[in-house]
């Protein structure tokens, strides 16, 4: 059964992400990124990919309307990741994550049809304002 386009728009979970200067040093490291933004005593901010880390974890809650999609798990790929940046992350700050389902549709093709979801988050800080936009397309092939 495809997933429902009533679910566009719903919102998944709000949850929070500190960013964590140990943690951001590991990450850039784990990328072997020597930027001394990232890690050493001059670092300030974090690696564009960062919010990776931190977004399956804060954004948990939203398990149940994620299983509402009725997507086939077996299949279930990582199809895309963007993010959209306002200014950079900063060390020591926590943000506000909020993910709603933001399009479904699908593609035929000689294996049959594919299942698009894409799942939008937006990152605040502590003073609301917007610090970066994520996107995810996830993809699952009908049964």
């Amino acid at each position: 059964m495809p997933p429902s386009k009533g679910l566009i728009g719903r919102e998944l979970s709000t949850g929070t992400a500190s960013i964590d200067a140990d943690h951001v040093a590991a990450f850039a490291r784990a990328l072997r990124d020597p930027n001394p933004a990232y890690q050493g005593p001059d670092a300030s901010s974090a690696p564009l990919t960062y919010p990776i880390a931190f977004m399956t974890q804060a954004m948990a809650g939203g398990m149940n309307t994620f299983l509402e999609l009725g997507l086939n798990f077996m299949t279930l790929v990582h199809g895309e990741q963007e993010f959209e940046y306002l200014r950079p992350l900063r060390l020591g700050e926590t943000l506000t994550l909020t993910g709603r389902v933001g399009d479904i549709y699908e593609k035929v093709g000689s294996s049959g049809t594919l299942d698009f979801v894409v799942l939008e988050t937006e990152a605040k800080d502590a003073a609301g304002k917007p610090v970066f936009y994520s996107r995810n397309t996830i993809i699952s092939k009908r049964t």
